[in-house]
This record gives structure tokens, sequence and C-alpha cells, in this order.
């Protein structure tokens, strides 16, 4: 089959624009549905790939996709994107942790912030007691720094059993201790001064320059509140990467690339716009096919349409069914499938928990907590997954920390912290609902039912499970 036949590109805005080595025509279209009528296709599957792939490997993920799905009769549709999401924040992550800047600051807060919280070590040392700078940098050189750390005492009034804690009500309160190590360190002082940094919530607003001494220090101390506050309130994301997290959406935002998570997310409802006025390769991809569906189905109403995907393609099929209810609620989809889903877990509520009569079946596979945070995204730096990533700092662009994320089991439980949040007990209450299978954590065991076994361990890996007993083998179970 030539990939024409199955393969729509997005281009920019979700149009047909080109952009990349590979374009999709609204011709194409035309003729993919033709060939659906000669061929007499009644079961047609739309499969939208993640958030970390460019178009070079998105294409390559379509084309075995198309192997799968016409293994078992369903005539395949694959979107292509262009997101190259891992690639931009993996490529900037390395450059911002080469700085010398960085590296200061990631020793003074692990250091500061270790007593503060009460961590404790193998050695034994206590809650309130000091880092030495051999033992920072001991742990700064493991491929997972601090995995070992465990947290003995943290009491918001700040006292414990073994030592005196003194939790701040406010950042101003740990200025003058981030004051002195700040300013006795000259090699810092000069290094700030060639670094050009994006400081968030302050007077300078959002623009970019060289700051000041006393600048840095309150935005230190900034960060150091609110890990601290974090770990208060339970909604940390383990000592270092929270810690990372809270670096990153106070100082290099911009330079993570923020932006293009949030661009992705735009894509991925504006390729359902309408198209009404706009010919040519200036309509949007997705409600061009979409319509092209539409017409399909009322031609041959007994048609079955499944949607899968993976990570952030969650979030294209959560805003391709509010667009499919406002304009043809005629059509409902037979089963939805989701793949370590990186969507927000208030969009899911809102488009599919709240609106169940949009679709026959859903489920969806991800990892436990536990492998989740061994899904290690980059050694040294950022040693939780991608999907901890998109919670902690990428979501609306470093605004939001613990963004609750309907892939994240954390969230799904529905445990403390997050008991109360209405959008998480709803969504809870549907995952789990009894009988109906709804989710699959990774890794299954053998004597898992067939249609809920999973073995991928990589967030990135879920749509490659293809072996016996893995994902893609359940996925053509249930399309089956």
């Amino acid at each position: 089959m030539d990939v024409k036949d199955y393969v729509v590109n997005i281009g920019p805005q979700g149009t047909f624009k080109p952009s990349g080595s590979y374009q999709s025509t609204p011709v194409d279209i035309d003729e993919m549905f033709q060939k659906f009528d000669a061929e007499n296709i009644r079961r047609i599957t739309l499969y939208f790939h993640g958030g970390l792939v460019n178009e070079k490997v998105g294409t390559e993920t379509a084309i075995k996709m198309e192997k799968h799905l016409s293994s078992i009769n369903q005539r395949p549709i694959c979107f292509v994107w262009e997101t190259g999401l891992m690639e931009t924040v993996s490529s900037n992550l390395g450059k911002i942790s080469e700085t010398k800047l960085f590296e200061k600051l990631i020793k003074i807060l692990t250091k500061k912030l270790a007593s503060k919280l009460g961590f404790d070590i193998a050695e034994g040392r206590g809650a309130g007691v000091s880092l030495s700078d051999v033992q920072v940098d001991i742990e700064l050189s493991k491929r997972i720094p601090f995995e070992n750390y465990t947290q003995n005492i943290l009491e918001s009034k700040g006292r414990g059993a073994d030592a005196t804690l003194s939790l701040p009500s406010k950042p101003e309160d740990l200025e003058g201790e981030f004051k002195f190590e700040i300013e006795a360190d000259f090699e810092l002082i000069s290094i700030l001064a060639e670094s050009k940094i994006t400081i968030s919530n302050t007077s300078v607003g959002q623009s970019r320059g060289i700051i000041d001494t006393a600048l840095l220090i309150k935005s230190v101390a900034k960060i150091a509140f609110r890990v601290i506050k974090r770990f208060v309130i339970k909604r940390d994301h383990d000592f270092y990467p929270t810690i990372i997290e809270e670096l990153l959406r106070e100082l290099y935002i911009a330079e993570l690339g923020a932006w293009v998570w949030n661009n992705m997310k735009t894509k991925s409802n504006d390729m359902w716009s309408d198209n009404s006025g706009l010919s040519g390769v200036n309509q949007f991809a997705g409600r061009y096919l979409f319509d092209k569906l539409v017409s399909y189905h009322k031609k041959y109403p007994e048609i079955q349409v499944n949607l899968v995907g993976h990570s952030a393609g969650s979030i294209a099929i959560c805003n391709l069914l509010k667009m499919s209810a406002e304009t043809y609620p005629q059509l409902v989809f037979e089963n939805i499938i989701f793949m370590a889903p990186a969507c927000r877990i208030d969009l899911f509520r809102n488009e599919m928990v709240s609106h169940q009569n949009r679709f026959k079946s859903f489920r969806m596979f991800t990892m436990t907590d536990e492998n989740e945070k061994h899904d290690i995204l980059v050694p040294y730096l950022y040693t939780h997954s991608l999907l901890y990533l998109i919670s902690g700092v990428l979501e609306d662009e470093g605004k939001d920390y613990d963004s609750y994320i309907l892939g994240l089991e954390r969230h799904i439980k529905a445990s403390p912290p997050y008991d109360h949040v209405r959008e998480i007990i709803e969504t809870n209450k549907f995952i789990y609902e009894a009988g109906k299978n709804r989710v699959a954590f990774s890794q299954t065991g053998s004597n898992a039912q067939i249609g809920l076994r999973t073995q991928s361990l990589s967030h990135g890996r879920f749509d490659d499970d293809d072996e016996s007993g893995g994902t893609i083998e359940s996925i053509k179970h249930m399309l089956k």
C-alpha cells in the first residue's frame, strides 16, 4: 500500500501547507476515500502518534501501524503531525545542564534543601544537617542523583522528633540563607555577569537580560520555597526531579522549549478548524479528512471508526471528539484506545467522561507509577519520565506544576492529596468502573487477560510493544 493511501501529514497551523519532506494534499484525501469506496472498506482506524517524534519518525511509526492494523482487516489513517518535542526538550535540557550557572545553582539548592526537607542518606545523616560539598558532588555524578534519599521529617510547624526544622512561610524567609552563600561565591558572581536568562514573575517580566546578584538571590529563594511547599502539600515529584522542575520553571523555561509543547497542543486543536471560505493547502487537514469521513458515514452508516492515540495523540483525539460532537454527533466511535496518554485530566473529563455517548468502548495502557519514575528522560539531569516533565514543567509553559495528567497513575488513583479534585474523582470513577477493564498498567503478568496485556517500560515504546503479551497485541485483539 502506498504511504499516501493511509498517511495524513499535518502541516503548519494544522493545515496542508508544506513544511517537511512529506506533504499531504486535499487531492490525496479525496483519492483515499475513493479507494475506500472501491474496496468496500467498512472498518477504519485513525491513529495519532505521540508528541515525541519528528516527521521522519512519525512516518516510520505510521508504516508500522499500517501493517499491524491491516493484519486485522482495519483500514488505517495515520496522522503525522511533525511535533519533535523529544528532540527539542532533550537537546535543550542538555545545553542548560552544561552551563556553569546551572551547575552552581543545583549544588546550592540540593545542599540547602536536603537539610530543610529532612532528607537522609545511607550514611545516616539526620535532618537539619547540611551535606558537604563532596557528598553533593558524588550524588550529582550519579546517573540518578539522590536516588537513595529518604525523607525522615517534614512538618509544617517546623518541629520534628529528631531535629528542629524551620520551614519558611514565604520566599523572603529564605533570602538571608542564600544571600551569604551566593555573594561569597566569586566564581558564581563572575558567571552571573555573563549569563542571560529569563526570570519569571518579576518586575522585569519575561524579558531576557543580565540579572544582578540581588535578583538571583530572590529567584533561588523562590525556587527553594516552591520545592518545600510542594513537599508539604505532597505534590512533589521526589527530591531531585522537583528541584530540577522548579529551577527550570523559574529561570530556564524559555531555554527549555516549553513553547514547543504549547504549540503542539495548539496544533492538535487547530487541525480540526472549520474550512469554510478556505481552499487548497490553506485548509485544515484534520477537518478536511473528517468532513470526508462524515460523507462516507452518511453513505455507509454501518462503518465502524476507531481512534488510537499515543502520548500527545490523546490530546488530538479529545479535540476531535469535541469538534465531532458539535458538527456531526451521528458518528459514534467504536473503540478509543490511549497509550501513555499525555492529555490533561480536565480535558479528558470534559470530552470523554462527561460525554460517554460519543464512543462505545475505551481502554488505556500506561505504566505503574513505580515504572514511570524509572523511565529516565535524561540521565544525570531529569530522572523521571516525559509525562512527569509535562506535569511538572511543560504544561501552561511553566506557569503550572504537578498538572494532572491522564497517563500518570498517581493522578488517576484519586488518592490524597488528589482525592478532593473534582475532575480526578470523576475520571477515577470512569477509569475504574467495575467490569469495564478500562486501564492496564505495564508490566502485566503472563496471566493477564488478553486485550489487557502491556509490557512497555518506556513512554516512547508503547507503539513498539508488539511482542507476545505486548500492547499492540492487546490493541489488535480489541479491534478485531
